[in-house]
């Protein structure tokens, strides 16, 4: 059986590879930005989150993929038929971001640095990202309180999100 394209991980991989490319390239501009327009408050912002949003998007791709290369056989077999039906494997009651239920889902082997740096961009791909606050009311109201922490960013996490991708390829093209 032809596996269809929605459900062939190396369309993942191309697609993840495409957006963390547009965030290395849009991290590049946030530093150029900080370097030769400091007190544009908005263009900062904006370079900062959309930077952070596209290598979140990159991982969740890049984990996804990881799923569909660990349900390969199923796939072709025709057990999965469609994309929705390879979320229901693992999404149960969430949106499908949460990329985190594909790591324990699949056993997929992370250290503490990939750890830390999950936890840290996984609001980027359900709201940080896209969304001046999160839909959770207690949530907004301890970041009104205490204000909003969305962490940082910097050569390390360019270099960790690009070095996380280049395993998961790896384990893939095994």
């Amino acid at each position: 059986m032809d596996v269809r394209d929605s459900l062939n991980f190396h369309t993942y991989i191309e697609h993840s590879q495409s957006l963390l490319v547009a965030a290395d390239c849009n991290l590049d501009l946030l530093k150029e930005s900080f370097k030769n327009e400091p007190n544009d408050r908005i263009k900062s912002i904006g370079l900062f989150r959309s930077s952070k949003l596209l290598y979140a998007v990159s991982i969740e791709l890049i984990l996804k993929a990881r799923g569909l290369f660990e349900e390969r056989s199923s796939i072709k077999n025709g057990e999965i038929k469609s994309f929705n039906e390879y979320l229901n494997k693992w999404r149960e009651k969430t949106n499908g971001h949460d990329f985190l239920k594909i790591i324990k889902k699949y056993n997929i082997e992370i250290n503490e640095e990939d750890k830390s740096m999950l936890d840290e961009i996984a609001q980027f791909t359900s709201w940080a990202g896209r969304f001046p606050y999160p839909k959770n009311e207690s949530t907004v109201i301890e970041m009104e309180k205490n204000g909003r922490n969305l962490g940082s960013i910097g050569l390390r996490y360019k270099v960790w999100a690009n070095e996380f991708h280049k395993r998961q390829v790896y384990i893939m093209a095994g």
